[in-house]
């Protein structure tokens, strides 16, 4: 099956579809090595921002070791490209940069429990698939999670013990403040299962999500991917003015994704509404190294 994450195959020739992923792997790769080597602003400069000043002299010479490193590792044929490639992912390394593939394979480690169990699940029993619950980014650098976490967990579990859902997705990367050590999904998985009691193999995390866009694109992969039904709505929950914002979110995620993850159904509470994946959500964001 095509995997769709250079976009919707439907309609293209082969080598044009290569053409193009091609031309967007090696744009992503420009990309990373601007923001994290050139100190260009990435699209997020409060959370994404380059670690290093670029100003100093010791930089300059920092650059340099990276640029040897790279050169060891290289032994490729093709150098061009994959020492485009081992510099960018370098560059993330040394920027603490590497989000994208924190805590993965999730299906093998922190989802393993509730993905085998979607397998045994009568999912005609609920109304929902799964209930997708949005973080609230701490504002102090050594709090785990927020009191706003905190509630919306808390939101999560009364829907899921009075059997709107068997599964809730918890979604937040690491982004909130600057440079955290914590990962707000595993932080609010953590609350759930200790606090609310809330069993492990009920609970995904999405630890990657930056933004409310990511937040519905990554869980509408989890729908696509992790077996879920397919016609049947899942719901999100947040705050009232965070849900009023899900329902007018459409131009921002066209403008920053290129498209919209996700079909939204109703508004069943003020702090609850339906949403569907969409097949455009497997499209990769080339210019979100850390959450792509």
């Amino acid at each position: 099956m095509d995997s769709q994450t250079y976009g919707l195959s439907q309609g293209k020739q082969a080598d044009e579809y290569l053409a193009r992923a091609l031309r967007q792997d090696l744009e992503a790769m420009n990309y990373v090595i601007d923001v994290y080597a050139g100190a260009k602003k990435p699209n997020y400069p409060r959370i994404d921002s380059i670690s290093f000043n670029i100003t100093s002299k010791p930089y300059l010479y920092f650059l340099k070791d990276v640029a040897q490193d790279v050169l060891k590792d290289v032994r490729q044929p093709n150098l061009a490209f994959y020492e485009s490639l081992w510099t960018a992912v370098r560059l993330l390394e040394v920027n603490e940069r590497w989000d994208a593939a924190q805590l993965e394979p999730l299906m093998e480690q922190e989802n393993k429990k509730a993905y085998e169990a979607i397998r045994t699940t009568d999912f005609k029993r609920y109304p929902y698939s799964l209930l997708l619950t949005l973080g609230a980014g701490p504002d102090q650098y050594d709090q785990p999670i927020s009191p706003g976490g905190m509630l919306r967990s808390r939101m999560a579990a009364r829907s899921y013990f009075d059997g709107l859902a068997p599964f809730i997705v918890v979604s937040g990367g690491r982004v909130h403040p600057y440079k955290t050590p914590y990962i707000e999904a595993l932080e609010m998985k953590k609350y759930l299962m200790q606090v609310l009691q809330v069993p492990e193999e009920a609970i995904l995390i999405d630890p990657h999500a930056r933004h409310t866009t990511t937040n519905l694109r990554n869980t509408a992969r989890i729908l696509l991917t992790y077996g879920f039904p397919q016609d049947k709505f899942a719901i999100v929950n947040s705050s009232v003015s965070h849900i009023d914002a899900v329902q007018n979110m459409a131009d921002r995620c066209i403008r920053e994704l290129g498209y919209v993850p996700y079909e939204l159904g109703k508004r069943i509470s003020d702090v609850i509404v339906e949403f569907k994946p969409r097949i455009e959500s497997l499209t990769i964001d080339p210019d979100e190294p850390l959450d792509p």
